[in-house]
């Protein structure tokens, strides 16, 4: 009889010690590209939320720009041809040292201080003709004269510009969104 010898390069029956290892390895390395794609999704969607809340107080600000030229404006018209509002029968005067009107809550819900001189602004002014877009809440000032140190006369124009998400609770509270404040001071000779 004649027996014949197996070549070597097939693998014996017994199992090797390494196997699994490559498994556990492989399993290590998707837990750590699950982990820094996870980072990645929440470092661009916090970079979204960031360049948005700039945009809206961006718009914000233009819209206080705007009321605040509107209302300069007006004061320089004739009183005849002015909005109602800043009748000079509606802007009250306050002396120096005393509390702006500007700073107490009743010139905005209009409760007092110089809530007889708030002025909304016309919406065609802050709304194009090839836009639709519209704020929620329209930009306003207040005026009230003030008597300077010196003793004469000066116009404080105080405007609010919104942003687009703005929203307020009772009393005038903000509540979501932006409000951006803008002052100017006009002397009278």
């Amino acid at each position: 009889m004649y027996f014949r010898k197996l070549p070597q390069h097939f693998p014996s029956a017994r199992p090797r010690e390494e196997r699994g290892v490559s498994l556990i390895i492989v399993m290590m390395m998707l837990v750590i590209i699950g982990i820094t794609s996870a980072a990645t999704i929440r470092n661009a969607t916090s970079s979204e939320k960031l360049t948005n809340n700039i945009r809206v107080q961006y718009l914000a600000q233009q819209y206080a720009e705007a009321a605040l030229r509107f209302c300069e404006t007006e004061l320089g018209k004739p009183e005849s041809s002015r909005v109602a509002t800043l009748a000079e029968v509606n802007i009250v005067q306050t002396a120096v040292g005393a509390t702006p009107a500007w700073s107490q809550a009743g010139s905005w819900t209009g409760a007092g201080g110089a809530s007889a001189s708030k002025t909304t602004l016309p919406e065609n002014q802050i709304k194009s003709a090839d836009s639709a877009f519209r704020p929620s809440t329209l930009p306003e000032c207040v005026v009230e004269k003030q008597v300077m140190t010196d003793g004469n006369l000066a116009y404080v124009i105080t405007a609010r510009g919104f942003s687009p998400d703005y929203r307020s609770g009772a009393g005038g509270v903000t509540v979501n969104g932006s409000v951006i404040w803008l002052q100017s001071t006009v002397v009278l000779n």
